[in-house]
């Protein structure tokens, strides 16, 4: 990024930072929850974002960027200290996001700081050193909720800035003044500044400004042929031939840069644009840019640098979820080995809080890998692999996947498969494994107790229909309308104690996308939801 670029960078997930927190203030008060309470946790969260903003106007020097992801840190420090650290660890990810805005080394500086902060808090909590919270019952769920929900909105927020700020700072264009053909062009053609040509359908000159014949030194040019006359090497002539050819079959404006004439005492570097007027003749502009040779050379060179550099982003990323499901995934599994009581029986508190790092873990791991996944769908780097297979062997295996889940929510799981020899698709067998877990999941999360979820494979054309049918809460038609969209849920999310990211059906969305497929949803409230997968028997070729 530029310093103009990067002074800016910060200042958009800020906000997006505070409208978050805002939005959970509202949602807390809706819910009849005391703002007063709220307030002290409510206004330490927005004090790294404040400082960005009031440091915007610096934020090219050091000492102010380091200043910033220091706040970060101590943000998340605190929030370990006073809320509890799963999942409030997910706020050390906030460090290397705004590292990200200022400079590729700052990145490593602050992953580097996240983790030893978040590894001596860990072991702290292990020796019983750290409180179990130091806010009320009631903050703390906020605070948790609000947390994963702001932190999420920041890391997507700046990759988003990262990668529109590169794509500016790497793109150049120059126009070329466009005419308009008419009867007494030869009258008017001087007063454009620039050289200027009309040539016929066989690329002979027609017209020329006066401009053009002293750039080129011209004599009798009426009739002669285009390249010829402006003395231009075979390889460049065929280029030029080129853009006013497609500039004709197209019936657009075409533009190019092109070396015109090159001796040892001059070189003449010209931006030639080719608008058809008609009839097969086209309008030839010509720009000298010798001045601006070696910047358009440095640009293209920078875009190259640049298209590296997103591509870096994504690497970071990716490798920021891998430091994360690594030490998520030691937490799971020594959470697990106290739940099973492996070395022996422990005291009943004691079990309970084992139940919940294990079930917040594996809640963060979760929540994780979707972001991950929307975000190389959205960056067009998820790629489908296809196979060919049964579209029953995935419904069972799936259904099987999530039974423990089903059987715990007590939810009764059944398929209703029909002309099953006839369901063999090709199609990215994981993704659509995805998909139908994603939706049943999202089913059992909000059946009640004692009821019923079917999930359906018919033929409907050439598309294979899958659907997940529950007699749950059911949505409203606004609702309805909106799903599909990252971050929504339903207003009945907010009545359960399960948190999510509403990224679930979103993912599923675009899943089906990919393969050409669609998503509908049919729901009314109190009765349930149908929604429905039509994914393309065969590949698209």
């Amino acid at each position: 990024m530029t310093t103009t670029q990067r002074r800016f960078a910060l200042f958009p997930v800020c906000l997006i930072w505070l409208g978050v927190i805002a939005s959970a203030l509202g949602a807390a008060w809706l819910k009849g929850l005391s703002l007063q309470t709220l307030f002290g946790p409510a206004l330490i969260a927005t004090t790294p974002a404040l400082l960005g903003l009031i440091l915007t106007p610096v934020i090219h020097k050091e000492w102010a960027q380091i200043l910033v992801i220091l706040g970060w840190l101590a943000l998340a420090v605190v929030a370990v200290l006073g809320v509890s650290f799963v999942p409030m660890a997910i706020l050390f990810m906030c460090a290397p996001a705004a590292a990200a805005l200022f400079e590729r080394d700052k990145v490593v500086e602050a992953m580097i700081m996240a983790a030893i902060l978040a590894a001596l808090l860990f072991y702290a909590g292990q020796q019983g050193v750290i409180p179990e919270s130091l806010v009320s019952a009631e903050s703390k769920e906020w605070g948790q909720q609000m947390g994963i929900f702001a932190t999420l909105a920041f890391l997507i927020g700046s990759l988003m800035t990262i990668a529109q700020g590169r794509s500016a700072s790497a793109e150049a264009s120059v126009t070329a003044p466009v005419i308009e053909h008419h009867n007494n062009v030869d009258a008017n053609f001087d007063m454009f500044p620039g050289d200027f040509f009309i040539i016929d359908d066989k690329n002979h000159i027609k017209s020329v400004n006066q401009s053009a014949r002293q750039t080129f030194e011209l004599r009798d040019d009426k009739g002669a042929d285009f390249a010829s006359m402006l003395g231009l090497d075979e390889a460049t002539s065929k280029s030029v031939n080129d853009l006013i050819d497609r500039a004709r079959k197209v019936n657009e404006e075409r533009s190019g840069s092109f070396l015109i004439r090159s001796d040892e005492d001059n070189l003449n570097y010209q931006r030639v644009a080719a608008r058809p007027l008609g009839k097969g003749d086209v309008a030839l502009s010509m720009h000298n840019m010798n001045d601006n040779y070696h910047e358009i050379v440095r640009l293209q060179r920078e875009r190259g640098k640049a298209q590296k550099e997103i591509d870096e982003k994504s690497l970071f990323f990716a490798g920021v979820s891998h430091e994360l499901r690594t030490p998520l995934n030691a937490i799971i599994g020594f959470s697990d080995m106290m739940r099973s009581r492996l070395f022996g029986p422990l005291p009943s508190k004691y079990a309970e809080y084992a139940d919940m790092i294990h079930d917040s873990g594996q809640h963060m791991l979760d929540l994780i890998g979707d972001v991950l996944d929307l975000s190389k769908v959205d960056a067009g780097k998820y790629e489908l692999k296809y196979d060919t297979f049964q579209a029953e062997d995935i419904i069972r295996s799936s259904l099987k996947m999530v039974r423990p889940t089903a059987d715990a929510a007590e939810v009764i799981l059944q398929s209703d498969i029909l002309a099953e020899s006839d369901l063999i698709i090709e199609a990215d067998r994981r993704a659509v494994r995805q998909i139908l877990l994603n939706l049943l999941s999202n089913a059992i999360k909000f059946s009640p107790k004692g009821s019923t979820i079917t999930t359906r494979a018919d033929r409907m054309g050439r598309n294979l229909r899958l659907s997940v049918i529950d007699n749950g809460a059911g949505m409203s038609p606004e609702m309805v309308e909106k799903i599909g969209q990252p971050y929504l849920q339903d207003s009945s999310e907010t009545t359960t104690d399960i948190r999510g990211t509403g990224l679930g059906l979103s993912l599923v969305k675009s899943l089906a996308e990919l393969h050409g497929g669609v998503m509908g949803v049919e729901s009314q409230l109190g009765e349930g939801t149908s929604i429905h997968i039509d994914l393309p028997f065969e590949r698209d070729q």
